[in-house]
């Protein structure tokens, strides 16, 4: 290649760089717009509005746009094309929706902008503005997207929480809603929320468009939320998001838990706390750093066994939510009750339900992870024959001993934390929720997962409830005695 011909190589490369800088900051222009135009417009303009750009991208009048900024490429058209329809066509329906169910059931429009917000500031999007990339490349399997610092991840989930706050404010401010100080902690509440899961959701591999699964996994949590009518002062709410930041990206840090587990942790930890207190979510994390821990025990004879978590004994969002969704459940339902004074009474059942799904999950880890390891014989928990070491359904003495240690130890710091306040009673509801709940698991695993019929993390769902509601007998069982 001469001097003339590489010059102009590098001329046009550095002109497909501004123009894809200069997209994604249309975009986001275009995005604030819209955001901003919520206070002069009511609802049915935007339905309008999102629908006619729905049926423009069937037209001409979208590769004409994208021509503008050198995108011509009929691969990256017709993907954007179907990205541009579903964002589009989601909108509507969620203007849509806001339109008939006003009368019905509250949900106000800001919550749509508050979501539309979090998904403005997308990782691939601040990524090409901040680094030299075109429109022609798939910058999500770079190298350089992929090894983005933590630091980065969080600055955007920063800029969410900012955009989507903002976003309530203004739209709340111009839609009739009276911006009192228990208002406005709620808006910061949900933000913070909405901000981290739709984090979570875009750090998720997915079939489906970014920006779609972006928008939708954090609008339908806002809306939740926002019908809980729960909220805590600002301050506590970014206490909460700070302490749950530092303790998953510890738990990252050490190797434990992959990015998407991250996030889903942070998540955890930000609706625990501002539901119960920091000490639920410490004896949550107890389970963590114990299942993390035992993971990598004796790993190297369990990698050559075949018997490893995986490859490299790192923990992804499914196992996070598989061992944690009733505790996050028990925690809302907790805090909620906790407002009505008629339900107040259900406190202290719920409160042994959370220890003995925590209990369960950590005896049925324990119970995994060192069971393997027996050099002692493992049998068949619905036969009671001899079985292969690691198969599902397989018990083995060794394994009991520590589904009956980790269950202890969840109920000893149960009493540690505050959570139940007799010890010999956090034992009992800890051990009869997590030890039975770990055999309920082997149970379903040698009946539904060696058929097919559940995955491992649908197992470890199932039995997390199973331990949660033998523990929330428990408490109404000991009323009897």
């Amino acid at each position: 290649m001469n001097e003339s011909a590489a010059a102009s190589h590098v001329n046009s490369l550095n002109r497909d760089v501004r123009n894809c800088k200069l997209f994604y900051l249309a975009k986001y222009a275009a995005g604030i717009l819209f955001i901003l135009s919520a206070a002069f417009f009511p609802l049915w303009i935007f339905f309008t509005a999102c629908l006619a750009f729905f049926i423009l991208a069937f037209t001409p009048v979208l590769p004409k746009t994208a021509a503008l900024f050198r995108l011509t490429d009929s691969d990256k058209l017709r993907k954007l094309s179907f990205d541009f329809r579903l964002l589009a066509g989601i909108l509507a329906v969620s203007f849509l929706a806001a339109l008939f169910l006003e009368n019905h059931l509250p949900f106000p429009s800001f919550l749509i902008f508050q979501a539309l917000a979090v998904t403005i500031f997308s990782t691939r999007s601040w990524f090409c503005l901040f680094n030299k990339v075109t429109l022609y490349e798939n910058v999500c399997e770079t190298e350089r997207f992929k090894n983005i610092s933590l630091l980065y991840e969080f600055g955007l989930i920063l800029l969410r929480v900012i955009g989507a706050f903002l976003a309530g404010i203004w739209v709340a401010a111009f839609t009739g809603f009276d911006l009192t100080q228990n208002f406005i902690n709620q808006l910061f509440f949900i933000a913070i929320i909405g901000a981290f899961i739709g984090s979570l959701f875009e750090s998720i591999p997915s079939k489906i468009n970014a920006n779609a699964s972006i928008y939708l996994g954090s609008l339908i949590p806002l809306w939740a939320l926002y019908l809980l009518g729960y909220q805590t002062p600002w301050s506590e709410a970014a206490l909460a998001a700070l302490l749950s930041v530092v303790l998953a990206f510890l738990a990252y840090r050490y190797k434990i838990a992959d990015v998407s587990a991250l996030f889903s942790a942070a998540v955890l930890g930000i609706i625990i706390i501002l539901f119960t207190n920091l000490w639920w979510f410490a004896l949550l994390v107890a389970f963590f750093i114990l299942g993390g821990g035992f993971t990598k025990f004796k790993f190297k004879q369990k990698q050559e066994a075949g018997l490893a978590e995986s490859k490299t004994g790192i923990r992804s969002y499914g196992n996070v939510f598989s061992n944690s969704f009733w505790a996050l459940a028990i925690a809302v339902l907790y805090g909620v009750v906790s407002l009505y004074p008629e339900w107040s009474w259900l406190a202290m059942p719920l409160a042994f339900a959370y220890v003995g799904t925590v209990a369960t999950a950590t005896g049925d880890t324990l119970a995994s992870e060192i069971g393997v390891t027996s050099k002692g014989p493992t049998y068949m928990i619905t036969t009671f024959r001899k079985a292969k070491v690691g198969e599902d359904g397989g018990v083995s003495l060794l394994g009991e001993a520590a589904a009956l240690a980790g269950s202890a130890i969840i109920g000893i710091l149960a009493f540690a934390f505050g959570i139940i306040g007799s010890l010999p009673l956090a034992l009992v509801v800890a051990i009869a929720g997590g030890f039975i709940g770990t055999n309920i698991d082997s149970v379903l695993g040698a009946i539904t997962q060696k058929r097919g019929w559940l995955t491992n993390s649908g197992v470890n769902f199932v039995s997390t409830l199973s331990g949660a509601l033998i523990s929330f007998a428990v408490y109404f069982i000991l009323l009897l005695v």
